[in-house]
């Protein structure tokens, strides 16, 4: 039997970005492997983590997705948009209470892991909260805050920090695609033969369902299916809102008119510096920020778009493309990123900073048939179909029997 340590915390909130992907993969391992085990620390305790736990977690997110349906969108965006124009300057830290939240929870960490039995303590958030006295395999999903660290708060930078070190003594790496094993072999001198990349995957809730279902989800938005412009992503620099609304504002009124765009996220951090259109695009209805979208939602909204549009300017996979793609929508995402891995043959590419470039990708899906293209919808749906949980899970096991080995 083996026992494997992480941190289950991170379960407790959305299931977005690194929670989404361990809960999909610690899922996968489990039905994959009848002797494995799973040790959560969640807050301030450890607790088994078994399928049905993670049945519990799964029903109180249905439960919370089904809660947000009436009160999810809305139209005017003014207080998104807003809050965000207002604090474009901001970089929020955790703030005295959280920062003596953390503390404590590292040390009852630090005072209780070794009383665990674990074989080994899986990172899931990156690096542990203290050294388990185990092995410890550390997932890193990107180094953004190490390229660009302006794009972050301070205090996950300096959470970050002590990477280089707990890698010298990792026996092995995960990572989740090709660009992020060279960033990690580059930035870090880390073996490139001991990282392995464990991709993720679209969930299963993101496939068609056809136009009529679809409709019914966009009508509470004020949507119609195959005519809007859809971005995703929390709102922080690295995903370059900037450069999307800027060659967005470029179409004409009446194109604008008809093709809104549609930005699903919800409030982050950092300098946006969002052009100055961006007041009056949101006054004149066209640009509309949404949030607190739920899972079916989000679903629609990628079915319904005519095209998924990705500027980032850096991604360490980018799950809105792979979850696009899993519906039969078209993409468009910044070349030469993590993003080419996803997309293949069947995704449009642009010059993250190309505003023109971007401006030219728009008015091309405007008169566009692809989105509605029933062999084209499939070829995407085959594209995304490459990505499978349970054959990243089963590398993430075997790196588990190769640890203990």
């Amino acid at each position: 039997m083996i026992i494997a340590g992480f941190e289950s915390g991170i379960l407790d909130g959305p299931m977005t970005g690194i929670a989404n992907y361990t809960f999909h993969m610690v899922r996968s391992a489990l039905e994959l492997s009848p002797d494995l085990r799973f040790s959560g620390f969640r807050r301030f305790n450890w607790q088994a983590v078994d399928l049905a736990a993670l049945e519990r977690i799964a029903a109180r997110q249905n439960t919370r997705d089904a809660e947000s349906l009436p009160r999810s969108y809305r139209r005017d965006a003014g207080s998104i948009a807003g809050a965000a124009l207002r604090s474009a300057s901001r970089s929020p830290g955790f703030g005295p209470a959280r920062a003596v939240y953390r503390t404590l929870r590292q040390r009852r960490f630090a005072s209780s892991v070794r009383r665990q039995s674990l074989d080994l303590f899986h990172a899931f958030n990156f690096r542990p909260l203290a050294d388990p006295g185990v092995p410890v395999l550390p997932v890193i999903y990107d180094l953004s805050t190490f390229r660009h660290p302006e794009f972050h708060p301070d205090d996950r930078v300096q959470w970050l920090s002590p990477l280089r070190d707990i890698l010298s003594r990792a026996p092995l790496v995960q990572t989740i695609s090709e660009f992020s094993r060279r960033e990690i072999a580059d930035l870090f001198g880390y073996p490139p033969d001991k990282i392995f990349i464990a991709p993720p995957a679209a969930a299963a809730q993101f496939a068609p369902i056809g136009e009529s279902a679809t409709q019914r989800d966009l009508d509470m938005m004020e949507l119609r299916y195959g005519s809007f412009f859809l971005a995703v992503g929390t709102l922080e620099p690295r995903k370059n809102l900037r450069t999307l609304i800027a060659a967005y504002a470029q179409l004409s009124p009446s194109a604008r008119a008809r093709f809104p765009l549609v930005v699903a996220g919800g409030a982050g951090w950092g300098e946006l510096k969002f052009p100055e259109q961006t007041t009056a695009l949101v006054a004149e209805g066209t640009l509309r920020f949404v949030q607190h979208v739920s899972g079916p939602q989000l679903r629609s909204l990628y079915e319904g778009a005519r095209l998924l549009v990705m500027p980032s300017l850096y991604e360490g996979f980018g799950m809105p493309v792979v979850e696009a793609l899993s519906c039969g929508t078209p993409v468009a995402h910044s070349a030469d990123t993590a993003m080419d891995e996803i997309s293949g043959t069947v995704g449009k590419r642009v010059a993250a900073l190309d505003v023109d470039g971007w401006t030219g990708m728009l008015k091309e899906a405007l008169d566009s048939t692809n989105h509605a293209d029933p062999v084209r919808r499939q070829a995407r749906i085959a594209q995304a179909r490459q990505f499978d949980w349970r054959q990243s899970a089963g590398l993430m096991v075997d790196a588990y029997r190769q640890i203990l080995r």
